[in-house]
């Protein structure tokens, strides 16, 4: 299915945040794809010079409603079955929720892919005889107090989800993507490290003299697991002045259209500690906006959104359904319309 697709096309435009940026230098590695431009997920997308056309590119950890746009995400993207069906038959879009054995739709939280794009992508690589040829997972990232894995794991919050968050969900999709490249070493070696994780920070619980109840567990893990992501936050921040926990930006150029200083460190550092030491990343690109917001979803958006990809008469140009863990479990609906 990848090789396929990157045979034909190995343009990608790629999420700004750590899962698509470990998607995309992943996909450079492994397929000989191209970085050709950047999104956000909400009012920018960045083309590079020479590749100026919104639908022409692979967007890697980005959903776009155009079936002219090729997309390898992972977010629930679909409110019915109907809807799945119709994406499905596009031929242009690729997810764990389009491949598994589980219907999606956008009240599906509780059992949803809970991981990266990245995790996804490694697994179907290998599914298809395509080596993803990584350094060793507990390699230490440079300036930081993370190892490789960490950074892995920190991909649409994963450790978190398998930890404590959504473990049986998770457990759940780490045998889907298990089942699908059983050979992977980094599939397999990113699940045992979890499970060594997880029986440690129990283990110490109970020296501490706490008792072992699912409750304090939980309580452990969390406490324990946000470390880690402290210092992955710390690592962003530090090193590439990230004010996202998950190390994505906002903008990526100046007004001018030239890639900052620090997303140009953030992305050949993050390539060099998996193994890149070469990447090509364009110095220019030309600046797409459109107008980004986020809504609580209500039924009433449905029928607009299913027949024509419109929200009140304007373009929707991508989106995702989001979810509120709180008391209310209510979904947003975040979206960008009338793309430039």
């Amino acid at each position: 299915m990848l090789k396929e697709l990157f045979e034909k096309n190995k343009n990608i435009v790629i999420n700004t945040d750590i899962d698509g940026i470990l998607s995309g230098i992943i996909l450079v590695k492994s397929l000989g794809c191209k970085i050709v431009g950047f999104t956000n997920s909400k009012e920018y997308v960045w083309l590079a010079d020479g590749y100026d056309d919104l639908y022409a590119h692979v967007y890697v950890d980005m959903f776009v409603t155009d079936d002219r746009a090729i997309c390898i995400d992972q977010h629930i993207v679909a409110v019915n079955d109907e809807h799945q069906k119709k994406i499905k038959e596009s031929g242009t879009k690729f997810s764990p929720q389009i491949d598994g054995n589980r219907i999606f739709t956008n009240d599906s939280y509780p059992v949803k892919y809970p991981f990266g794009a990245t995790h996804y992508i490694i697994a179907q690589l290998e599914s298809e005889g395509i080596k993803v040829e990584l350094p060793d997972l507990m390699t230490p990232v440079p300036n930081s107090k993370i190892n490789l894995a960490d950074l892995i794991l920190r991909a649409d919050d994963t450790m978190a989800s398998t930890v404590y968050a959504y473990r049986d969900n998770a457990l759940y999709w780490w045998k889907y993507l298990k089942d699908k490249s059983p050979k992977s070493d980094i599939i397999n070696g990113l699940t045992t490290y979890l499970e060594q994780i997880r029986k440690e920070i129990i283990d110490n619980m109970v020296k501490s003299g706490r008792k072992d109840t699912k409750k304090n567990r939980e309580e452990a893990c969390k406490n324990a697991v946000g470390l880690i992501k402290k210092d992955t936050k710390d690592y962003f921040q530090n090193e590439f002045e990230s004010k996202s926990s998950d190390g994505g930006f906002r903008k990526i150029t100046d007004d001018n259209g030239n890639l900052l200083p620090n997303i140009k460190k953030y992305i050949e550092a993050v390539a060099s500690t998996l193994g890149v030491t070469d990447i090509d990343i364009p110095a220019h690109y030309i600046i797409h906006k459109g107008i980004y917001h986020r809504s609580s979803w209500l039924p009433y958006f449905e029928k607009d959104l299913v027949k024509d990809y419109t929200f009140y008469g304007h373009k929707i140009f991508s989106y995702a359904f989001i979810y509120t863990p709180d008391e209310t479990g209510e979904i947003n609906f975040s979206f960008t319309l009338d793309m430039e």
